[in-house]
């Protein structure tokens, strides 16, 4: 029996999906002319833009992400950001085969292909909602991965790994809720058309402020045609494994549906989507939102992650100064030490406001590199709860 997709699976298969979307581009009729502007589409890096596009997301997902981004601003640095945080992983702090060179030495293509959001942080912005994807040390790196590339837009493989990542989202996580008991189909899909009624306008109502030429109709008729071809056959999921290969099948066919419908566009939107496409994934993609996201008993939980990871940033950069002026940096654990000694000298540390901002950035680093189940662990061991103990094996670095 299968198990529950998680932040690896979820990544396995935007990787997968970018693969097959990248050479059903490249095998369309025409399509060497079409992707000649781009020099060709290069597969390999599209994969491994997949493979790579969540790497800086910090536990506890958009949660974590956003007390991050409010303690990160607080402490004088523009901001913490999962895609800005992937690209710093890539290119600084994770190590390849040349272990004294940092980064992945990845090449301009790959690199491109991992930026989401071709911008930094413009001054003055604040808050989690504006998205981009370097911070002021790694300017240098994002202008060399962009060097050639039109101005504000993704590259080709970008493009296809954040339409990728689209649909594995609204496929996979519906696919999970949905063997969950959690997203009512038989309701959604029933003739007298309350629960549908419901959902639509909610969903419509998250959507439309996002997007001004956002069509209520149009995204309604794109929801129910893919309810009625592909859902349907799953509205009555009891968990048998015929009821399993239905719903795998049909989202298979979800997939391969969504792959297909996609061509080659221009500079300036180098993946086109079709509007029937595009908004029956963005409504499948507010299915969890509604059912899920902001159900009390999830939304719960969210505050204490809030709370976890608030706490936990404070208590760290509380020690790590503290720690180093009572020559006692060795009770540091050993993964935010090394990130402190290689900020002194990484490129680009000359845009830290100050000592306190470097530190800040380094503990937001330690954090992001957490898992979920390391992240509370620390919290405990730094607050003084029992259940911990010396000879845990992560704690080693």
């Amino acid at each position: 029996m299968p198990l529950f997709h998680n932040r690896l699976t979820h990544t396995l298969k935007v990787a997968q999906i970018a693969r097959r979307l990248a050479q059903h581009l490249s095998r369309a009729d025409g399509s060497e002319a079409k992707l000649a502007p781009w020099g060709g589409i290069d597969v390999p890096a599209a994969e491994a833009a997949g493979l790579g596009h969540d790497l800086g997301h910090p536990p506890f997902g958009h949660v974590g992400e956003t007390v991050l981004n409010e303690r990160c601003e607080k402490h004088g640095l523009d901001g913490f950001e999962g895609n800005a945080q992937t690209f710093r992983l890539v290119t600084k702090l994770l190590r390849g085969g040349n272990y004294a060179t940092p980064g992945l030495d990845l090449q301009a293509r790959t690199l491109n292909g991992l930026i989401k959001y071709p911008r930094l942080r413009p001054e003055g912005q604040t808050g989690s909602h504006f998205k981009w994807n370097a911070y002021p040390t790694e300017r240098r790196a994002f202008d060399d991965a962009r060097e050639g590339s039109e101005e504000g837009a993704k590259s080709l493989e970008a493009a296809v790994m954040d339409w990728a990542d689209d649909v594995t989202y609204a496929v996979h996580d519906l696919e999970d809720f949905l063997r969950a008991g959690r997203v009512p189909i038989a309701r959604l899909l029933d003739p007298d058309g309350r629960e549908m009624t419901r959902f639509v306008a909610a969903a419509t109502n998250q959507l439309s402020p996002r997007d001004s030429s956002f069509d209520p109709e149009r995204a309604e008729e794109s929801f129910r045609f893919v309810g009625k071809t592909f859902l349907s056959r799953s509205k009555y999921y009891r968990g048998t494994a015929g009821d399993l290969a239905a719903l795998q099948q049909a989202s298979g066919e979800m997939i391969n549906s969504f792959i297909g419908a996609v061509r080659v566009g221009d500079l300036h939107e180098p993946v086109r989507v079709p509007s029937q496409t595009l908004y029956a994934v963005k409504m499948l993609k507010q299915l969890p939102w509604y059912y899920v996201i902001h159900d009390p008993a999830l939304a719960t939980m969210q505050e204490g992650n809030r709370r976890l990871v608030g706490e936990l940033f404070d208590d760290l950069l509380e020690w790590l100064p503290r720690a180093h002026a009572d020559r006692e940096p060795y009770r540091i654990p050993k993964r935010l030490l090394d990130l402190w000694s290689a900020s002194e000298e990484e490129v680009g540390n000359e845009t830290y406001l100050d000592e306190t901002a470097r530190a800040a950035r380094c503990v937001a680093d330690y954090i992001a590199m957490l898992t979920e189940a390391q992240a509370i662990d620390m919290h405990g061991r730094l607050r003084g709860r029992t259940g911990q103990s010396a000879l845990d094996s992560w704690m080693a670095y």
